[in-house]
């Protein structure tokens, strides 16, 4: 340990990246090569077969083939051989008869005599073509065949091209020579890098060691971290100067230190409080806090929060977060797809292809027909994609889930806070709506939604209504207050988190319902600095 100490940090970082940059580029490398080889070899065989369809409809090969051809016609099919080797850049056009003699080869005193792979030249003359890597008069070779018909359709003779393995091994080796000296380019950047890198850092440390520095910092975060408060600093320019880990567990996403304080943090917390240091309570990314701030010497310096979350419920960490309504999305889109690929493997098991084929359009056709519908009439792709989700999760429950043919989201620029906050909107509406509607009796049980997006307001107007049971008037009244649910214990949490999602963007929450006909539930929800993209 007091080895590793002793060396100096810019020793140490430029032998990690350039450590790094060896194992990353040779791995690079390895891979690179390996997908070469493998489509070089795809090309190669691409080429071959090409080839050798070409010259099996080449006139001249069929009449040399033939049974009264003349010598001279014999001849040509050297002659178109040799040319076609060379223009397709390949070893060799070899012309055999179905008597399996030769009427092309590059070697000259090779033609007329029997074709060296009896085997194969039997399978092509059955009409197969194929590829076969044996040794021939050229050595190891790589081939393909390809049988030649006249114009009776009965097969004369058959066309091999090929290339050699050294050939192939040559052909490789050029197509992998880029991939070494971009190799070395890369490594040598690494090595100039981790220089530079090491320098730097050297300089931004103030010529110090890391154990020096540590040492002078170990007291400072213990006393920041053992604090059951978030510590949160900044100067006058609103740029974080200190935090402590319960702050970046209290506000995720704040920030590191010398980053800039996000906004919303900054007027929430520090914005309502240059005159006031008492203790105050303030509702956040609907979440409550207890928080004061002092000002640090002087108003020039800056500003430190202390802050506490005081929301009693653990529940809500996962209610609130928009990632449970996506997948549960994903789940229904998961099961939708895996109910209709059993159905066909089903048929494809009982051999009723003719019905697979049938089938699958069908399905594809739906599946296209819904979103083709959702696409054209909301035109972000995560909540039309969330939407899809949420209607084969209703159709799950025997659900209808209809998008009104009035609805109309168009593509906006906003915060993915405020996507992740419109899928929680959403969601929650639409399974409290699900939930009523799986204790209701009606015969079809419905879901609309109509989405419309206000440009001069930039608000989000949103109408959910359902045929369900509906709500009793006593507990419409309480049906907000966290906690309070029909459903039992551990539930409640849907609806409070729209309403204090909308609240703090002061939108509009209207719910109205009428028992035994259903529940209509009014949004308008302003997105702040959203544009048309």
């Amino acid at each position: 340990m007091k080895q590793i100490k002793n060396i100096p940090l810019y020793v140490i970082i430029i032998g990690i990246v350039v450590m790094a940059t060896v194992i990353s580029l040779g791995t690079t490398g390895i891979l690179l090569q390996q997908v070469i080889e493998k489509n070089e070899r795809e090309n190669i065989n691409l080429r071959l077969k090409s080839t050798a369809q070409m010259a099996a409809l080449e006139p001249i090969i069929i009449r040399g083939l033939s049974l009264n051809a003349s010598q001279s016609d014999k001849n040509a099919v050297q002659n178109y051989a040799q040319r076609l080797a060379n223009t397709a850049n390949i070893d060799f056009v070899v012309v055999v008869n179905d008597d399996l003699y030769r009427l092309s080869h590059p070697n000259e005193k090779q033609i007329g005599k029997k074709f060296s792979s009896p085997q194969d030249a039997r399978q092509t003359l059955q009409g197969k073509a194929h590829f076969s890597t044996k040794v021939g008069v050229l050595g190891l070779g790589y081939r393909y065949f390809e049988p030649v018909y006249d114009t009776n359709h009965s097969i004369i003779g058959l066309v091999s091209v090929g290339l050699t393995e050294d050939t192939i091994a040559r052909s490789i080796k050029t197509a992998r020579r880029p991939i070494f000296v971009g190799l070395i380019v890369g490594l040598l950047i690494g090595i100039a890098g981790a220089v530079f890198l090491a320098k730097r850092v050297k300089k931004i440390l103030l010529n110090m060691e890391p154990h020096v520095i540590a040492k002078k910092l170990v007291e400072k975060n213990t006393i920041e971290n053992s604090m059951m408060e978030g510590l949160l600093a900044v100067d006058d320019q609103q740029n974080i100067i200190a935090k402590n880990m319960t702050a970046d567990q209290l506000l995720p996403g704040i920030g590191d230190i010398g980053d800039h304080l996000p906004i919303e943090i900054f007027q929430t917390f520090f914005a309502r409080s240059e005159k006031d240091s008492d203790t105050k309570r303030v509702l956040f990314q609907t979440r409550a806090y207890l928080y004061s701030v002092a000002q640090l010497v002087s108003p020039a310096v800056g500003s430190l929060l202390l802050f506490r979350d005081i929301t009693d419920f653990k529940e809500i960490v996962e209610e609130l977060d928009g990632t449970k309504q996506y997948a549960q999305a994903l789940r229904a889109q998961t099961h939708e797809f895996m109910n209709k690929l059993q159905a066909i493997t089903g048929l494809i098991e009982l051999k009723k292809y003719d019905e697979v084929i049938t089938l699958i359009p069908q399905l594809t056709s739906d599946y296209q027909q819904n979103i083709g519908y959702i696409m054209a009439r909301v035109k972000m792709p995560v909540i039309a994609g969330f939407l899809i989700g949420k209607m084969n999760y209703a159709q799950e429950h025997d659900i209808i889930l209809n998008i009104s043919e009035s609805s109309y989201l168009p593509k906006l620029a906003i915060l993915r806070r405020e996507v992740t906050n419109i899928i929680k909107i959403l969601g929650n509406i639409i399974d409290n709506a699900v939930d009523a509607l799986s204790d209701s009796n009606n015969y079809q049980k419905k879901i609309d939604v109509l989405l419309r997006y206000d440009d001069e307001g930039q608000t989000l107007i949103i109408t959910i209504e359902d045929n369900g049971s509906g709500i009793a008037s006593n507990q419409l009244v309480e049906i907000l207050t966290i906690g309070f649910s029909t459903k039992g214990h551990g539930r409640g949490f849907g609806l409070t988190t729209v309403n204090a999602i909308i609240m703090d963007h002061h939108g509009v929450f209207d719910i109205q319902s009428t028992l035994t006909i259903g529940t209509k539930v009014y949004i308008e929800y302003p997105l702040r600095n959203a544009r048309p993209m």
